[in-house]
């Protein structure tokens, strides 16, 4: 079934200032055009945002609609680029050519001596002719070429397709689920595994050692699941294996390569790991997805961005699914955008990069003696029954996706529909379709920070920083049916029926002790600790909304239990000094109850600096956070400054005292701005570095914020929250960069508090 293709061979050059798009072969032979990159770094920054998977499990940062019409702007102004004056009329009449003889065209992209476009997701490209993606077709794949040492030869598979497994989660990094991660690919799978086409090894130990061992045995591609990042200093993408004794061994593609270049068998690498596919922009091997390529292994699909698991559970199924029915790589690729396409309305297909050296595939897969193997329905009940079983685990996380993606396919599926109205976050409306729930992996790096269209305030700053507007609404726009009071049509329905009441049970049973905060949530939970229901029934419309936390998050630096609790960005450039970060950037969190205000920021910042913590009215100038908060302001004149005994600005840095805390301290207001202030310890806080950055959360108690008593739900406070980035010169003591969520949000505007974003204290966040 592989495509006979035709290949369009483009390689971008730099010439003088810009570049150049040259047509090394094709149908209609040579052509070169200039080529301008159609965006600047933040708008690509800011697509890339938009197509990875959502910030939130309950909510998608722009509504899918408008989301899909982002990536095709994108696209078409990609492709119009690309494929401009000589190139595109090459493109066409090669296209035409292809179609003539039955055939398909492959572009073939070669970007060796522009690594710094690495980082483009061609895997957009949009052709306005055509009125279509090129990715999103078998007939017009886009692959990424590169060089390799040596062309190994192709390798006939007699089934099953033979998978290694790695699942890596070092003791000392963000914890992985690894249990949650070998259910999730083995459910998906099953049917594959089940009808003899498929064989998925996991790998127990997740050591270079373990690795070695396992490739003297038959294996035809390598699945990585884990922490994956660019290390700065040594200039390469990294795999975070394990050593023996638990601890994070970051591994370079040119080290991974050594040992998968002799497995004669191995012809295929998924990296299912964030950064995978990145570049240092300057050696175009430098990712791990290059390197392996570049030392033999014929195709290496990495992922350009972290991955939802929803997005996952497609992705894994469908690759296995169409390369073990004989398609070639590129077509199955193509086929597996498809299917992540229609499967949600996130744009989540372009997120693989497809890697190759050569023309020839690396598989011949014989399929004939597995047809009459396959059963229509045993996906469906594999996913179900493993959903099913992490129920009765006590791992809703795990059954999450599991249900949603069944209610994608299936709405009237068993009691799928029932189940999921337990299990997803409250956050959830009613009348929302099912979502996928992230999969964040804190040790990646992600791309710049999205800033305003026009020039930052680069005056120095004295005091914090400003605030975006809110993130719109990710969620899906399909809202399951109702639910079928009959069981599926096929199946074992008195004993699925059984199993399930044993489940439904079983949830009830565990009780609000056992199950995590967004599975719970009642009336009286919410009640007990966040007070009563206000008078008013109907909150007024705000920037944020934080929901009531029924059980309190705890500041150890774990972040677990912050799962659920939506996310939104910190992308505003208010401030400036000198040269900036491009990696600088974050996003924060909030939840309250009737004690404290709790908020959690993850920052990418590959240079942490700590604050001064002799200076604490000034802790602003190093690594960390800031807000501003008071009273609802919305009322006041713009002229109004902050208004002493009600308005606070809460700082939370970074300490070398501290490594696995922070330190907090409080500018209160006074006499028309805000004056210095002290160390509340009050305030606790919590640390965990990163490969990339950090993480903080935080405790701040209703007092601490001056308020004399502990506010009702519904009550609603002017807020924003900032981010700041501390200069590397050694020898001085400054702030750098500082974004905020209100791009209103200056050093000379921080005194008027009407013009400060707001925050409502409700029920739920949304």
């Amino acid at each position: 079934m592989s495509r006979d293709y035709l290949d369009f061979d483009v390689a971008v050059t730099r010439e003088g200032q810009g570049y150049a798009a040259h047509v090394l072969a094709s149908p209609a032979g040579e052509a070169s055009a200039p080529f301008t990159l159609p965006f600047a770094a933040t708008d690509l920054a800011q697509f890339m945002i938009a197509v990875g998977p959502p910030r939130v499990s309950s909510r998608r940062l722009v509504p899918a609609e408008a989301r899909v019409v982002d990536v095709k702007e994108y696209g078409r102004r990609l492709g119009d680029a690309l494929l401009s004056g000589d190139v595109g009329r090459a493109f066409r009449e090669s296209l035409t050519t292809a179609t003539g003889q039955g055939r398909d065209l492959r572009l073939r992209l070669r970007l060796d001596a522009v690594p710094d476009l690495d980082p483009v997701p061609w895997e957009y490209l949009y052709d306005s002719r055509l009125g279509r993606f090129l990715t999103l077709s078998q007939e017009t794949p886009i692959v990424r070429l590169l060089d390799s040492l040596e062309r190994p030869p192709v390798v006939h598979v007699d089934a099953p397709l033979r998978v290694l497994v790695m699942i890596s989660s070092p003791s000392d990094m963000p914890e992985l689920a690894v249990d949650r991660e070998r259910e999730l690919l083995t459910a998906t799978t099953g049917d594959l595994v089940k009808s003899g086409r498929l064989s998925v090894t996991v790998l127990e130990d997740a050591t270079l050692t373990g690795l070695q061992r396992a490739l003297l045995d038959d294996y035809h591609v390598f699945h990585f699941i884990g922490h994956g990042g660019f290390d700065q200093q040594a200039q390469e993408g990294v795999l975070v294996l394990e050593r023996e004794d638990g601890t994070a061994h970051r591994v370079s593609g040119a080290r991974l390569g050594t040992l998968l270049h002799d497995a004669r068998t191995m012809q295929l690498a998924v990296l299912n790991a964030c950064e995978g596919a990145r570049t240092s922009g300057r050696d175009a091997f430098s990712g791990v997805g290059q390197a392996l390529v570049r030392q033999g292994l014929p195709a290496v699909v990495a992922m350009q961005t972290e991955i939802s698991d929803r997005a996952a559970l497609v992705f894994s199924h469908e690759f296995y699914y169409f390369l073990t029915r004989g398609l070639g790589i590129d077509a199955a690729i193509c086929e597996v955008r498809k299917a992540m396409a229609v499967s949600d309305e996130a744009s989540e297909w372009g997120t693989a990069v497809l890697l190759r050296s050569g023309a020839d595939q690396p598989f011949s897969f014989t399929t004939s003696a597995t047809a009459a193997n396959e059963q229509p329905e045993s996906r469906l009940e594999s996913l179900y029954d493993a959903a099913k079983g992490a129920l009765l685990a006590r791992a809703p996380a795990t059954a999450l996706p599991l249900l949603e993606q069944i209610a994608a396919e299936h709405p009237d599926y068993e009691d799928v529909t029932q189940l999921l109205e337990r299990v997803r976050p409250e956050t959830a409306p009613a009348d929302d379709g099912p979502t996928p729930r992230p999969r964040r992996d804190p040790m990646t790096l992600t791309q710049p920070i999205p800033q305003p269209d026009t020039a930052p305030d680069t005056r120095p700053v004295g005091r914090p920083e400003p605030q975006p507007d809110p993130p719109p609404d990710r969620r899906g726009e399909d809202a399951p049916p109702p639910p079928d009071p009959h069981p599926r049509r096929r199946g074992h329905g008195f004993v699925r029926t059984l199993v399930g009441l044993v489940v439904l049970f079983g949830l009830f049973w565990l009780g609000a002790t056992q199950v995590p905060k967004w599975f719970k949530g009642s009336t009286a939970d919410v009640t007990s600790a966040c007070g009563p229901a206000p008078a008013a029934a109907s909150a007024p419309a705000t920037t944020f909304v934080a929901g009531c936390a029924t059980t309190t998050p705890a500041i150890d630096g774990d972040f677990a239990d912050w799962d659920g609790v939506p996310t939104a960005s910190i992308p505003h450039v208010i401030a400036q000094v000198g040269t900036p970060q491009p990696e600088f950037g974050g996003d924060w969190q909030v939840v309250w109850d009737s004690g404290a205000l709790y908020l959690r920021v993850h920052v990418v910042d590959p240079d942490v600096r700590s604050v001064n913590v002799a200076t604490p009215g000034a802790w602003f100038n190093g690594d960390g956070f800031s807000f501003e908060f008071g009273p609802d302001a919305r009322s006041l004149d713009p002229a109004a400054t902050t208004r002493r005994g009600r308005d606070v600005h809460v700082m939370v840095g970074l300490s070398r005292d501290a490594p696995t805390s922070g330190v907090a301290s409080i500018n209160p207001a006074g006499r028309g701005t805000f004056t210095t202030g002290t160390r509340h310890p009050e305030i606790t806080v919590g640390r965990s570095d990163t490969l990339t950055g950090y993480d903080l959360e935080a405790r701040v108690p209703w007092s601490a914020l001056q308020l004399r008593k502990a506010p009702v739900r519904g009550s609603v406070f002017s807020m924003n929250v900032n981010l700041s980035d501390a200069t590397s010169a050694p020898a001085t003591w400054r702030l750098r960069t500082m974004k905020s969520t209100n791009a209103a949000r200056t050093a000379d505007t921080q005194g008027f508090p009407h013009g400060w974003q707001t925050i409502t204290l409700a029920d739920a966040a949304s």
